[in-house]
């Protein structure tokens, strides 16, 4: 009676949580599709926001910088991150140890002191203009480090035999890397993209304080919508795509990975 009980109880928490996450994502899925201009009620149904979302310059052209911007830092940084990470754990040197923990430090450290941080070193300390260049690099800083450790955890399950047997074999260091090495490492690559790509994508605090004049990304387009209080259904509609993107893109994996299977 009593594990019966518990059961329940574990049942009802697991649907309360589960509830306070994603009842406000639903809502803004359901009244994306309202007649309603606010988007805050449901007037009927219709689907002319989604046609409006692609006529719009301003939502088009913001998404199109974020894009831009995201892309360069995620192979940017899966590059520099995926070097960085095999160095780390292949090559043993002094400050090893201090050099890993301070890899952290732009991921547990708080946004807006990252912003802050950057915003006076791009003005004060290292001429970089306002913008483009700035964003970039605030971007690459802080998405750097999810590659390493998510290559860093791949490297620690992986048999470095294989590449000793390579050797042994009469493979040359190149040849080495492209047959053993980076079918290896591929997953944990692919895995750190996944990631950063969002990360970087979303990012709005450290954006806000690196970005220029005329360098609106899609977060930052949001919030300036949401201060003036214009546009609301168009904002339901946007998140909208950015929820159901990535769940397509896992059930398409998933179903990808099964498909293998059998």
């Amino acid at each position: 009676m009593k594990s019966l009980n518990k059961k329940h109880l574990d049942l009802a928490l697991l649907t309360l949580v589960y509830s306070v996450l994603w009842a406000p994502v639903v809502l803004v899925i359901i009244y994306s599709f309202s007649n309603n201009k606010f988007g805050l009620s449901w007037e009927g149904f219709t689907l002319k926001w989604y046609g409006a979302l692609v006529n719009n310059a301003e939502i088009t052209s913001a998404i199109m910088r974020s894009l831009f911007i995201t892309s360069i830092t995620v192979v940017v940084a899966t590059i520099v991150g995926t070097s960085v990470a095999y160095g780390l754990y292949k090559y043993k040197f002094r400050g090893k140890d201090f050099l890993r923990t301070g890899i952290l430090l732009p991921i547990i450290m708080p946004s807006i002191v990252t912003g802050g941080a950057l915003l006076v070193l791009f003005t004060k300390v290292i001429p970089i203009p306002l913008g483009y260049p700035s964003i970039i690099i605030a971007h690459i800083t802080f998405c750097v480090p999810i590659v390493i450790f998510v290559v860093l955890g791949r490297m620690a399950r992986i048999d470095w035999a294989l590449e000793e047997a390579s050797a042994d074999l009469g493979a040359n260091t190149l040849t080495t890397w492209r047959k053993i090495t980076v079918p290896l490492l591929l997953p944990a690559v692919l895995a750190s993209m996944m990631i950063v790509f969002p990360w970087s994508f979303n990012d709005f605090t450290i954006t806000y304080f690196v970005t220029g004049l005329g360098v609106t990304t899609l977060p930052l387009y949001i919030f300036s919508q949401m201060v003036h209080g214009s546009q609301g259904v168009m904002l339901n509609v946007i998140a909208t795509i950015l929820v159901m993107l990535p769940i397509f893109i896992l059930l398409l994996r998933n179903f990808s990975q099964r498909k293998e299977v059998t």
